[in-house]
């Protein structure tokens, strides 16, 4: 038999095995081995995430369970398998439970975390009874060493050859710079039919981010493929996109795979061979750096929006900074830094539209800063830049934004002069001019004794009057104490309330603002560092609760509200 025609009888046999179609999404299953068992039983619970492309993106955890407690695992192993020229693969855990009582158990929903979203599957009940009631499992067969029957008959059978399989793990490329990217490809190269796949312990890949990928559909049958001579089909079963992380020679380490052969004559049962994926050696070549440099490798361009080129003073505009292309653009986490001269810039907010593909991760990258005029005029939105290493180039390259005009209409004229005696009395502001306190002495009018006795004693009655109700609010402050613990009671009530959800995202930010300034008094956010750490507590919630006042609704903002109103439940607790 050929090795094409025994490679395609071994799909057909897979498609009788796996009985039905992988549809491209991922699925979740969750399985007990029995539903009714005995308190004496054991249990066998398997929890299996199926698709073409699984990326988890965490752990497949333990569900909840009730009467139950675990006794073994979870044992995890990953399975792939080619069904109609469709590689699907499948990670399995596996854990062993024990009944606590008679009486019903339970084990709770499955919820994985997926690259393409949760899934999830039903809880299942059992029944435990007393005793066992599980049957023992058969023995298995050793088609090795368990007697032959037709031997007595026809004679000892000579062994079957050792099937011809071998797996390779081959990279796109071998040498490349930290932060491009390689395509590592596992190929089983085969000249006998198979049914499944599976490492026997995960992959690793130290020194790399990886990022998994989904294959191309495969040829029912392989393509052709030479190894020593040997003619052979190869199937590739696994993709992964990997990126360095550092410089020198990274070692992707030796795996094993199962495989599950077809049997190969009337008297062969079929067996499972094991194979060991050689290592693979990849050379990361240092990038070089420069103040500034974003640390994204590949081929970018970015470019800057305002949602609004003109608007009235007290309204906020939000300026979008987008960066698009194809590389290691998922590493960058660090926006670019903005300041708009006449206006207050809030800390962005990150989103992505990235996809992973052979070439690298495609898509792009936004930055979304809320900026609220101070001053009526025009203002600017200077050029934005974003540096990242073109490796086809071989160096650093700058790609920048124009600057963007913005007309601010209402309020006092952003050119207008404030009087010298609005900014001597800011805090923390600028000290006036020697010239703006010399008063001309042709406006000092010249008074005689008994006007100098006259002011004399009123100095003195002012001074006298100050001093008495200094003395005044004192007592009244001391006294106030427990209206002080009434309005911390009242900041904490309102904070409950804002973070309880149910009000618009400006109706609670403003009730987190009110709380806070009715627990501790005039904040002044814009003055000096402050110097006690009640103050910067506070300042750090008053910059947050503006940040969401004025946020585009571009989501859901409940739950970073419910944060907010807890941090500033904390503040109030610990400093007010």
């Amino acid at each position: 038999m050929s090795p094409r025609r025994g490679t395609a009888r071994g799909v057909a046999a897979l498609l009788v095995v796996a009985g039905r179609v992988v549809a491209a999404d991922v699925a979740v299953r969750s399985e007990v081995d029995a539903q009714r068992v005995g308190v004496q039983d054991l249990v066998e619970l398997t929890v299996t995430v199926e698709g073409a492309a699984v990326q988890l993106g965490e752990e497949v955890g333990l569900p909840t369970l009730k009467n139950l407690r675990v006794v073994d695992g979870p044992a995890v192993s990953n399975r792939f398998s080619i069904v109609n020229g469709v590689a699907t693969q499948a990670h399995v855990s596996t854990w062993v439970l024990q009944p606590l009582g008679v009486g019903t158990a339970e084990v709770g929903p499955v919820r994985v975390l997926l690259a393409q979203g949760d899934r999830s599957a039903p809880p299942i009940s059992l029944e435990v009874v007393p005793g066992s009631v599980k049957p023992r499992p058969p023995r298995r067969r050793d088609p090795l060493m368990d007697e032959d029957p037709f031997e007595s008959v026809f004679g000892p059978r000579r062994p079957l050859p050792e099937p011809k399989l071998v797996l390779e793990a081959s990279p796109s490329r071998s040498r490349l710079y930290v932060g491009e990217a390689l395509v590592l490809t596992y190929y089983l190269h085969t000249q006998v039919s198979f049914t499944d796949l599976q490492f026997k312990e995960a992959p690793q890949y130290p020194g790399f981010w990886v990022e998994g990928l989904e294959r191309a559909r495969v040829a029912p049958d392989g393509e052709p493929s030479t190894l020593g001579g040997e003619r052979y089909r190869r199937f590739p079963v696994l993709e992964k996109l990997l990126f360095p992380t550092r410089a020198g020679t990274l070692t992707i380490p030796a795996a094993t795979m199962r495989v599950r052969v077809t049997p190969r004559g009337f008297f062969d049962r079929g067996s499972v061979a094991e194979r060991v994926i050689k290592p693979v050696r990849i050379e990361g070549r240092p990038i070089p750096s420069e103040p500034g440099f974003s640390g994204a490798v590949g081929r970018f361009r970015a470019s800057a929006t305002v949602d609004r080129a003109r608007l009235a003073l007290g309204e906020a505009a939000t300026v979008r900074f987008r960066v698009e292309g194809t590389g290691n653009l998922k590493w960058v986490d660090r926006a670019p830094e903005l300041v708009v001269a006449g206006a207050k810039v809030y800390p962005p907010q990150s989103r992505s539209d990235l996809t992973a593909d052979r070439s690298g991760l495609t898509g792009s990258r936004t930055w979304e800063f809320v900026v609220v005029p101070e001053t009526s005029g025009d203002l600017e939105v200077p050029p934005l830049s974003f540096s990242f290493f073109d490796p086809a180039a071989d160096r650093i390259v700058r790609s920048e934004t124009a600057a963007i005009p913005v007309r601010v209409e209402g309020g006092a004229a952003g050119g207008a002069s404030a009087p010298a005696v609005a900014v001597a009395a800011r805090p923390g502001g600028p000290l006036p001019l020697r010239a703006e306190l010399d008063i001309p002495r042709g406006r000092i009018p010249a008074l005689g004794g008994g006007a100098l006795t006259a002011a004399a004693g009123l100095t003195l009655l002012l001074h006298v009057g100050i001093w008495g109700l200094g003395r005044l609010a004192e007592r009244r402050r001391r006294g106030t104490g427990r209206s002080s613990r009434g309005r911390v009671r009242g900041a904490l009530h309102a904070l409950e309330r804002a973070g309880r959800g149910g009000l618009s995202k400006e109706a609670a930010a403003a009730l987190v603002e009110k709380a806070i300034h009715e627990a501790f008094g005039p904040i002044d956010e814009d003055g000096v560092p402050a110097e006690d750490g009640r103050e910067r507590a506070a300042r750090q919630i008053l910059q947050e609760v503006h940040f969401i006042r004025y946020a585009p609704q571009l989501g859901d903002y409940s739950e970073k509200i419910r944060d907010l109103a807890a941090r500033a439940r904390e503040v109030v607790r610990r400093w007010a």
